[in-house]
């Protein structure tokens, strides 16, 4: 009696897809909202002939490894379950927004036997169109590094017109603060905790992902992995105004503890 293939995935085949969607709450602007992105794959999908088999979208940082990207994983297995053959982004920036995370992404996706297609046309696979590819994620790169610095220098500029009281104006707070009566911004004691908490589990080697996980055993509530990466993130914790949460020193070690991280699983 010959042996019989269980739940056997299907053949790679050119003309399936998977698309995916990235969106950070760090970039509102319409032109990486999900509607603008899911538009440019739907019309490269057609001028290209490709069929999208399935769409994931997640709302997390284009600094966050591929690894640690829960929608990119799961865009891998569909890709595996439909025999698609290439990953369909709208462009450069919505699959990385740092070089070595793009690099990363590429490297995991290609060892699966998947290509990586942008929506806005620049493919290819000769030398050229793969120098081009390249140059691309560094662009891509040196604009979230401009944007950074633009919106710090507002916020700084802001700060040092206003003290404490720009950052009581209006607009959410970052976790571990909390407004007095009078609009003014000072420590929440209990969820300045659970930030500190983050920075000693991230700095002690901890995933972001492994991180959000201790985090909803221990406090009882769902924690988001973009939630914990934005927040081991924040320069505020470590600023005097409004009030320090983290010592300096243990989030330049947590932040070198991420890059290091990141850097081997590059």
């Amino acid at each position: 009696m010959g042996l019989v293939a269980l739940n056997p995935l299907p053949a790679s085949d050119a003309r399936v897809a998977i698309a995916y969607i990235r969106t950070s709450s760090a970039e509102q602007g319409k032109a990486y909202g999900p509607d603008a992105q899911r538009a440019a794959i739907r019309a490269f999908a057609t001028r290209e002939a490709l069929t999208v088999a399935a769409e994931f979208h997640e709302d997390i940082s284009g600094t966050v490894a591929a690894e640690e990207r829960p929608g990119l994983q799961d865009a891998l297995a569909s890709a595996y379950q439909h025999g698609a053959a290439s990953i369909v982004v709208a462009e450069r920036s919505r699959l990385a927004r740092e070089e070595y995370v793009a690099y990363g992404a590429l490297r995991l996706l290609r060892s699966a036997g998947l290509r990586v297609l942008y929506a806005d046309g620049s493919n290819g696979d000769d030398e050229g169109a793969l120098l081009l590819d390249g140059i691309g994620h560094v662009i891509a790169a040196h604009e979230r590094r401009r944007i950074v610095a633009r919106l710090k220098a507002g916020r700084d500029a802001k700060a040092e017109r206003h003290g404490a009281k720009a950052r009581a104006q209006g607009g959410k707070l970052p976790h571990g603060y909390r407004r007095t009566r009078n609009g003014l911004v000072e420590i929440d004691p209990d969820a300045a905790a659970e930030v500190r908490r983050i920075f000693e589990l991230v700095r002690s080697g901890s995933t972001i992902r492994a991180t959000a996980e201790t985090m909803t055993a221990e406090t009882g509530r769902l924690w988001a992995r973009n939630v914990v990466d934005r927040i081991v993130r924040r320069e505020v914790y470590k600023q005097t105004e409004p009030a320090r949460i983290i010592d300096a020193r243990v989030w330049n070690a947590t932040q070198a503890a991420l890059a290091s991280r990141r850097r081997r699983a590059a």
